[in-house]
């Protein structure tokens, strides 16, 4: 008898066939941009990695590409922007009377275009398109992974306002790190961007993971909870947890946890605690030894309360400590002072 696929999966970006939804704020994005007069037209989902934020902008994509209103571009902000929708609207028949003078090129290595006039580019085209669309009442979704602060990104934010403000059907959800999503805000042409409602993705319920170690390894109602704190609510970690407890059936908990903790380190600790600065790494540090309350951590580095509400906050936001008890920061990320023990040297003096 063939064995049963893991139902857990590592790989980012993929929905698993075991996940836990985030219909609140899924409903939140597919709501604004159904109504009649959106508040909004542009949505930012941030969230520390492994946090689940490819697999909300996947259900988004889906539920409108469903619908015969809407055109939903998937784009990569490591490429031309607006060149590959262009490149993705040109695939629409209806679209290609724009196309007699367009000499259009398409290759492994890019995307070209030519015209007669000099002055015919990817914006002009795509400025065409969007009053085709507008005229079939015909909505764009722009919907952008890994956003990143470049020429290509900034670019395309620009333009965007300005497709925006003349009035086309045009929507935009796009992921990143905080801090990336961060400098694309702090452009100062795109001030638009701070207007925008941003989603950060917070901890999975435990609950719900509680009853899916239930559901699918037949866990008493304390082991699965047991299981599921494990996690902290951290979406990469439910998956790793339940892989690694699906992949090692009858071996010891010590063992699987053995895993875990070199999974988490390889996949995604090691990433995140590399980009973090010496001075966030110092501060992390300390709260992983369990000094937690802001008044020690403060004493102990004869800091003033201002200046830790600096790191406090900037850590919070980056999804690294949690700040929902008042007055102490705990570590958000599961068995993460494990992984700073062994791994987090610091050199420099804060």
């Amino acid at each position: 008898m063939q064995e049963l696929q893991n139902p857990y999966n590592l790989s980012f970006g993929k929905i698993p066939q075991q996940y836990i939804s985030r219909p609140v704020q899924i409903d939140q994005i597919i709501n604004t941009f159904e109504m009649e007069q959106p508040s909004s037209q542009v949505y930012m989902l941030t969230g520390v990695r492994g946090a689940g934020k490819t697999v909300v902008l996947t259900k988004v994509s889906e539920h409108f590409s469903k619908s015969a209103d809407w055109i939903v571009l998937n784009l990569s902000s490591d490429t031309d922007i607006l060149k590959s929708a262009v490149d993705k609207l040109t695939n629409k028949s209806f679209l290609k009377k724009y196309l007699p003078d367009v000499d259009i090129n398409v290759s492994v290595f890019g995307f070209s275009m030519a015209h007669k006039d000099s002055n015919f580019d990817a914006d002009t085209l795509l400025r065409n398109y969007l009053e085709d669309l507008l005229k079939r009442n015909k909505k764009v979704l722009f919907v952008i992974d890994e956003m990143v602060k470049n020429e290509y990104t900034k670019l395309f934010a620009s333009n965007f306002q300005i497709y925006l403000r003349e009035g086309y059907p045009v929507y935009l959800l796009m992921a990143g790190l905080y801090e990336n999503i961060s400098n694309l805000q702090n452009e100062k042409t795109l001030t638009f961007l701070y207007r925008a409602p941003k989603v950060t993705l917070e901890p999975l319920n435990i609950p719900a993971m509680t009853a899916n170690y239930k559901e699918v390894f037949g866990f008493s109602t304390e082991k699965a909870i047991k299981m599921a704190r494990l996690t902290k609510g951290y979406p990469f970690a439910f998956q790793t947890l339940g892989y690694l407890m699906w992949k090692n059936k009858g071996e010891s908990e010590k063992k699987i946890l053995s895993e875990y903790d070199t999974y988490l380190s390889s996949y995604v600790y090691d990433k995140i605690w590399s980009e973090l600065s010496i001075k966030d790494r110092k501060v992390v540090a300390v709260i992983a030894q369990g000094i937690t309350k802001t008044a020690e951590i403060r004493k102990h580095f004869n800091m003033s309360a201002q200046l830790l509400n600096v790191y406090r906050k900037r850590l919070s936001d980056q999804g690294i400590v949690s700040v929902t008890v008042h007055g102490s920061v705990t570590l958000a990320l599961p068995r993460f002072e494990n992984y700073i023990q062994v791994f987090g040297v610091i050199d420099e003096d804060l």
